[in-house]
C-alpha cells in the first residue's frame, strides 16, 4: 500500500469512494453534487500499487504526487483528507487538522486499511507541526481504538414558533437578506458571539463554501441591524426549512448568532415570525443551550443533548509545550502514555510548568510515572473537556498520590470545549 496525496485527475474516483460510503442511494451513475472543497482540505488515500514509474517513497508514506507519476486511480483502496484549521485551545490558537471524508469501498474492507491511512495522516500531522487532531465520528468505538475521544456534546432545543412570543420585543431595527460576499459582515459577529475553547478561526472560503452552501440544500441567511439595512450587524441566523410532510415543517436553525441579548431577542422574533411556514423552530448549539428562562411555558422548549466530535493529541510533546498553563502553577508530572495508533507518542514524558509554559523532555522506560493514561484520556486533559477528577471517576488515568492528582488539577483546569463545525 502506498500512502499518497490524491491528484485533481483522480477526483471523480475519489467522489465515487465518498458517494458509496455515506450515500449509496444515490446509486452508481450519480451526478456530481455539492460546493467545492475549500482550500483548507487536502485528499489523501493508500494505492494498491506504486507510481506507474515506480518513483514511490521506499516506505511509501511521501504524500507528494509529482506531475507525470500519478498512480493508476484503480488503485485506489481507501481515502480521507483533513483540513488545515485554526482553533482556540486554552486561550490561545493552535492548529488543527479536521480529518474528514474517511471511506472504503466494500471490496477494501477489514483489512485494517483505514487504520494504516490515519496513521500516516497522523503522522503527516505531526511532521507539519501539528499536534492535535479531531473529527466527527460514524462510529465512536471505532475511532476510540484509534486514539480518539469525545470532547463535547451539543444540544438540539425544538420549540413552536408561538411559543416563542414572550421572548420576542417590540419590533425594532432591521432584518435582510444576507449573500456569501457579506460574509465580512458575519464574520465580525461570529468573532464576538463564537468564544468557545475549539472554535475555529474562518477563513473567507469556508464561509463561502459551508456556512452558505451545502451538501443538501443551500440554507438561508438573515442579518439583524439595530438601524437599517446595510448597518453594522449586531446578530445572524442561518437556517433551512426541512419538510417534515404530515408532521409539518421545521425551521433548523445552525447558527445563532448575535452580540448582546437585545440582538438574541430579535432573532428569537425572527424565527417566530415564521409561525406560518412551520410548526417548530428547531436551535443546535453548545450543551448548556437552552429556552427555559426566554419562554413563559418552560416545558414548551424540548432540549435533547447528544454527543458530539472527537479530537486527539498527534504530538504528546509539542501539544504538552504548545497549550498555556495558569501563570501561578509551578511543577513537575512524569506521564506514563499509551497510544497503540501513534507509537511515537506512546512511553514515559516529563512535564515541567512555570510562567504559564511548559517544557516537555523523553523519560526514560523505567521511569516511575506520576500518571498513567492512554491518550484518548490525555487529549481530553490537554484540552480541557474533562478534568482529571472526572478522568479519575471514569477509570482514564491512573495517579500515584492524592498530590499529583491536585497538581494535575492545578495544570489542566476543566474549560468547555464547543466545535461547531462540521466537515
Amino acid at each position: 500500500m502506498h500512502y499518497r496525496a490524491i491528484p485533481d485527475a483522480h477526483e471523480d474516483t475519489f467522489d465515487d469512494i465518498l458517494v458509496y460510503a455515506f450515500s449509496p442511494e444515490r446509486g452508481p451513475e450519480h451526478e456530481p453534487s455539492g460546493p467545492d472543497r475549500p482550500e483548507s482540505f487536502h485528499p489523501r488515500g493508500l494505492y494498491e500499487h506504486a507510481d506507474r514509474k515506480g518513483l514511490d517513497a521506499a516506505d511509501g508514506t511521501d504524500p507528494s504526487v509529482a506531475d507525470g507519476t500519478d498512480p493508476d486511480a484503480a488503485g485506489l483502496a481507501v481515502v480521507c483528507g483533513y483540513h488545515d484549521f485554526s482553533a482556540r485551545i486554552r486561550g490561545d490558537v493552535r492548529d488543527v487538522g479536521g480529518v474528514s471524508a474517511v471511506a472504503s469501498p466494500p471490496e477494501a474492507r477489514r483489512r485494517g486499511l483505514v487504520r494504516t491511512l490515519l496513521g500516516h495522516v497522523h503522522r503527516e500531522l505531526r511532521d507539519d507541526g501539528i499536534a492535535f487532531a479531531a473529527l466527527w465520528p460514524f462510529k465512536y468505538s471505532f475511532y476510540r481504538q484509534l486514539g480518539y475521544e469525545r470532547i463535547c456534546d451539543y444540544a438540539r432545543v425544538t420549540v413552536s414558533p408561538d411559543a416563542l412570543d414572550s421572548a420576542c420585543p417590540d419590533p425594532a431595527g432591521a432584518f435582510e437578506r444576507l449573500e456569501e460576499d457579506d460574509w465580512p459582515r458575519l464574520d465580525t459577529v461570529y468573532n464576538e458571539w463564537a468564544n468557545d475553547e475549539f472554535r475555529l478561526d474562518r477563513e473567507e472560503d469556508w464561509w463561502r463554501l459551508r456556512v452558505f452552501q451545502s451538501w443538501d440544500t443551500d440554507p438561508y441567511v438573515y442579518g439583524w441591524t439595530d438601524g437599517d439595512p446595510g448597518d453594522e450587524l449586531r446578530g445572524y441566523v442561518v437556517y433551512t426549512i426541512q419538510d417534515g410532510d404530515d408532521e409539518g415543517n421545521t425551521m433548523a436553525v445552525s447558527e445563532f448568532a448575535h452580540v448582546d441579548r437585545e440582538a438574541r431577542g430579535h432573532l428569537l422574533r425572527f424565527c417566530r415570525n415564521h409561525d406560518s411556514q412551520v410548526e417548530r423552530v428547531r436551535f443546535t448549539g453548545p450543551s448548556n443551550t437552552r429556552l427555559f428562562d426566554d419562554l413563559d411555558d418552560p416545558r414548551a422548549a424540548e432540549t435533547d443533548i447528544r454527543p458530539g466530535p472527537m479530537a486527539r493529541v498527534v504530538d504528546v510533546e509539542a501539544a504538552l509545550e504548545a497549550i498555556a498553563y495558569p501563570e501561578a502553577v509551578e511543577t513537575t508530572l512524569v506521564f506514563d502514555v499509551r497510544d497503540d495508533a501513534c507509537e511515537w507518542n506512546d512511553g514515559c514524558v516529563r512535564l515541567h510548568v512555570a510562567d504559564g509554559r511548559g517544557t516537555v523532555e523523553r523519560g526514560a522506560a523505567d521511569t516511575d510515572a506520576d500518571a498513567s493514561l492512554d491518550i484518548g484520556a490525555l487529549s481530553r486533559l490537554v484540552v480541557g473537556s474533562h478534568g482529571v477528577d472526572r478522568l479519575v471517576e471514569l477509570g482514564a488515568v491512573d495517579v500515584e498520590h492524592e498530590a499529583v492528582r491536585t497538581a494535575l488539577a492545578d495544570a489542566f483546569p476543566p474549560t468547555e470545549p464547543f466545535l461547531r463545525e462540521g466537515f
